[in-house]
């Protein structure tokens, strides 16, 4: 197996939003003690973190993850490595950007696996992370998930067993996305097609420039965007957008 230098992604593009200073209410898990999760490591495992190491943080969001799927790309590595290989990332939380370039590093390994279904742990890492970007594949996400929830996901599905942050789903062409907890706000944000699913909370703007697909909303909606292209969005079962 080879490892090679990469550039890590700190943000999706097409996502210019004013952020607020805290995240409100959505932040269970970045405010708990982190649990002190082990993995026995063998070979793939430690070419994995050789190759996590080769990262470095730049900001170049056109061109990280085309440098990250170059690495990932020249590995051999099963769904459950991947799996192992998220609990083994929790030593290195403390990095810059970790939320992002953890979270790019790992789509990156699953959209280039040869497998169908991935597991994700994410509880033991104390910091909210991006999961599922440009996603293809079957994601089950065990704890929170971070901004950006399935960016651009194509198709496949991600169950988030957790809450999500600030848009999840922004900018999905296909797939589905369910979250059992809550989400931050802008669900949805500038989708075009598959299903949100939000088995808990809803925060401001849900649907923001929404262009297609559905969204399903079962807890309480902070509020609906006003700025709805077109596709359907229920509440606890009931249809309340249709454009």
């Amino acid at each position: 197996m080879e490892t090679a230098s990469a550039k890590c992604k700190p943000s999706p593009p097409g996502l210019v939003l004013v952020m607020a200073n805290r995240f409100s209410r959505y932040r269970p898990e970045t405010e708990k003690a982190v649990r002190k999760v082990e993995v026995v490591e063998d070979e793939t495992l430690r070419q994995l973190k050789e190759a996590w190491k080769t990262c470095s943080y730049t900001g170049d969001s056109n061109g990280d993850y085309p440098e990250m799927l170059k690495i990932v790309k020249k590995l051999r590595y099963s769904a459950k490595d991947v799996e192992n290989f998220s609990v083994a990332l929790a030593e290195f939380r403390d990095e810059k950007g970790f939320s992002d370039s953890a979270g790019l590093f790992l789509s990156a390994l699953i959209n280039s696996g040869t497998d169908s279904d991935y597991v994700i742990h994410t509880n033991h890492w104390g910091v909210p992370v991006t999961i599922g970007e440009y996603n293809t594949k079957n994601i089950t996400v065990n704890g929170d998930a971070g901004n950006h929830l399935g960016f651009a996901m194509n198709g496949g599905s991600i169950i988030v067993n957790g809450n999500a942050r600030w848009h999840p789903g922004g900018l999905m062409r296909g797939g589905s996305i369910i979250v059992n907890g809550d989400a931050g706000w802008y669900v949805g944000l500038n989708m075009r097609g598959g299903s949100i699913t939000m088995n808990g909370d809803a925060g401001k703007g849900a649907g923001a420039g929404m262009r297609g697909g559905e969204i399903h909303i079962e807890g309480s909606i902070e509020e609906i965007a006003t700025d709805i292209k077109h596709g359907k969005i229920y509440h606890k079962g009931k249809l309340i957008v249709d454009k």
